[in-house]
């Protein structure tokens, strides 16, 4: 089935019609796009399944199967619906329109989750498609997973759908997460998230206390947590300017993937500006290269914290992990897809591929 055509139109309104479906996460509420994935997919005649363990039925995922007529591995393609909610320090005024588009760029997708990742999503889906219509040929079974919850790790995605469904482990899994022409990857960072919290004891802001206030113990826990994971690679680090994008998902050479990387995602403390704060948290986002493991910088962090008084709760943890680069699977993609600068990248991030790896590590 090399020759088959790609319906570039059906594929490019597809894609549009999902990312012109809102789901930000938070909420997390995916029911306007799989409504249009589930339109596709009965317009093609392939049957899915809707599957939620919400109680509010807002968070949804869907399966989908084709069968082939004859036996052969399974191949599980996973991709999610739900998208980050925007950014009100970078959002101008159409940055989240969709469809709009602009005169001369036809098949130019706009929108919010354009690359992460409902367009990989609508790949996944006209792929279905060319091998639904193709089953009599096809050796095995293909399933298409689309998820909800990813953004946040939550536990009503692909947690849910293989507790539920354990065959989806299939034989191998494909995921859609941004990537380029140019590369293929083959694995993903491990991740912690969790936070720094700083007691204190209150008061009345007009008297002194004598002691650092869980605010300002927490400022020098920031300074001092960055002190020990420097951020390592800057946009300088690529090879030019204008290919720090293409860097960022293909690097050739150093690459920020290659370091562990720091967020101080979100702070909070105190109650109002004239009372001494009674506490203050630090949510706290680490990703892990291979080659490092989760206790490496959890040991560091807890030295750090340690210093000023403060404690530090593990919410989400997750070893950084591969496949194998000499699978038949991924030299088959760079010659089907042309690739002359195919290169097999291991550290990166995928949807949910570590639950198909191991489990996550809860709080622990």
């Amino acid at each position: 089935m090399s020759n088959v055509g790609v319906p570039e139109l059906e594929l490019y309104e597809l894609a549009q019609a999902l990312v012109d479906a809102p789901s930000p996460n938070p909420p997390g509420d995916v029911r306007l796009p799989l409504e249009v994935a589930a339109e596709y997919l009965a317009k093609n005649g392939i049957s899915f399944t809707r599957v939620s363990s919400d109680r509010d039925y807002r968070k949804v995922n869907l399966v989908a199967r084709v069968y082939g007529a004859h036996p052969g591995p399974h191949l599980v393609m996973n991709a999610h619906l739900d998208v980050f909610p925007p950014s009100n320090a970078r959002k101008s005024p159409g940055a989240d329109d969709g469809s709009a588009g602009r005169d001369g760029e036809p098949h130019v997708i706009r929108g919010r989750g354009a690359v992460d990742m409902k367009g990989g999503a609508a790949a996944f889906m006209v792929s279905l498609k060319l091998l639904h219509e193709r089953r009599q040929r096809l050796h095995g079974q293909v399933s298409l997973c689309l998820v909800c919850d990813e953004e946040v790790f939550g536990p009503w995605g692909s947690r849910a759908l293989l507790e539920m469904f354990p065959d989806l482990y299939g034989d191998a899994l494909l995921s859609s997460e941004p990537s380029s022409t140019s590369v293929i990857r083959i694995g993903e960072r491990g991740f912690i998230w969790g936070a720094a919290e700083f007691p204190g004891e209150g008061g009345h802001g007009a008297y002194p206390s004598g002691k650092a206030s869980p605010i300002e113990r927490a400022s020098a826990f920031v300074r001092d947590l960055r002190g020990a994971i420097p951020e390592a690679w800057k946009p300088e680090d690529s090879e030019t300017e204008a290919k720090i994008p293409q860097s960022l998902l293909a690097p050739v050479g150093k690459s920020f993937v290659d370091a562990v990387s720091l967020n101080f995602g979100t702070i909070a403390g105190g109650i109002t500006v004239n009372m001494k704060a009674d506490r203050c948290r630090v949510g706290l986002d680490f990703r892990v290269p291979l080659g490092k493991g989760p206790d490496e910088i959890l040991d560091v962090v807890r030295e750090v914290v340690s210093r000023h008084d403060g404690t530090f709760h593990l919410d989400n943890s997750s070893e950084p992990n591969k496949s194998d680069a000499n699978a038949p699977l991924f030299s088959r993609f760079c010659n089907r897809a042309g690739m002359h600068r195919c290169a097999l990248v291991a550290p990166t991030w995928y949807s949910g591929r570590r639950l198909w790896t191991r489990p996550f590590n809860n709080g622990a």
